[in-house]
């Protein structure tokens, strides 16, 4: 009745649990051995959509010596919870099954920074943004990082796996969960089988999962190495760097399509004329220019 049962000492136990998550997430029934942190634990509660049963028991979680029940109790609350039984026999794995339906109300990306003008995230989630809307695909987006959306609204999920467009560029990011990290969520997800769509990680630095992510298939943004996370598909590992310039707006070249605005950043605004208009509290950090693709932003 466990699928997976994840005891890699390579791994330290936070970065397990991480990774029994992400195995969660695609609903698989798996069974981690570590002692994870009080604030490990916590960020797990409520993320866990199959079986999630640690080994020991953890102080504060229901504890478990029948597997059945343990496996039971899990998935009808969607909890991480204790188990001290006989060691499970191997289950036959089904098949990966994901629904991002049901991610924005739970609890899987909450909290994060303010949005503000010039944010240092908002290229990134732009980029992130535009490239995710160009694929036929089901991306999950699992980050270190995340900026709060003011829009408020959660996103309309169909029922089965799809690919919304999001009010604005800070709800690209699916999973955040702090102090799990990132990279490791995105391993279990990859191991689980998950295949409608790109995995990307969007780690703090590089470690020994940003690698594993990579080799499974997955993809990384790496925030402590420079580089352009635009070229994020054409590599599997890509750095971020900011380059701030002034920018302006050719009126003649923009469709009024409103993609900039989705920065939700208070440096751009519309016009009377319908077009966007770049304010003089502009930083110069480009995320709006990187979601116009008629390059009237430039």
């Amino acid at each position: 009745m466990v699928e997976f049962v994840i005891d890699d000492a390579a791994y330290t136990d936070d970065e397990r649990l991480a990774v029994a998550v992400g195995l969660s997430a695609t609903f698989r029934q798996v069974l981690v051995k570590a002692t994870p942190s009080r604030e490990a634990l916590e960020a797990a509660r409520g993320a866990a959509w199959g079986a999630l049963l640690i080994t020991p028991c953890p102080p504060g979680l229901e504890c478990f010596k029948d597997l059945e029940k343990a496996v039971d109790h899990s998935e009808m609350y969607s909890t991480p919870v204790g188990y001290e039984g006989p060691a499970p026999a191997a289950a036959k794995r089904r098949v990966s099954t994901f629904n991002k339906h049901y991610m924005k109300p739970w609890r899987w990306a909450s909290g994060g920074e303010k949005n503000g003008v010039g944010h240092e995230l908002l290229p990134l989630m732009a980029c992130l943004y535009r490239l995710l809307k160009m694929i036929d695909a089901v991306p999950i987006v699992v980050s270190d990082v995340r900026l709060t959306p003011a829009a408020g609204a959660q996103p309309d999920y169909m029922v089965v796996p799809t690919w919304h467009e999001p009010a604005e560029v800070a709800e690209v990011v699916d999973i955040h969960l702090p102090p799990l990290k990132a990279s490791a969520i995105a391993l279990g997800i990859l191991i689980g089988g998950y295949n409608a769509g790109p995995v990307v990680a969007v780690a703090k630095r590089e470690d020994h999962l940003v690698a594993r992510v990579a080799e499974l298939g997955g993809y990384a943004v790496v925030l402590d190495h420079p580089g352009d996370v635009c070229d994020l598909f054409k590599k599997r590992v890509v750095g971020y760097a900011v380059e701030r310039r002034p920018y302006r707006v050719e009126p003649a070249l923009c469709d009024r399509c409103g993609d900039c605005l989705k920065t939700a950043c208070p440096a751009i605004a519309p016009s009377r004329a319908g077009t966007p208009q770049i304010l003089d509290t502009c930083t110069g950090c480009g995320a709006c220019a990187i979601l116009c693709t008629r390059g009237a932003i430039r």
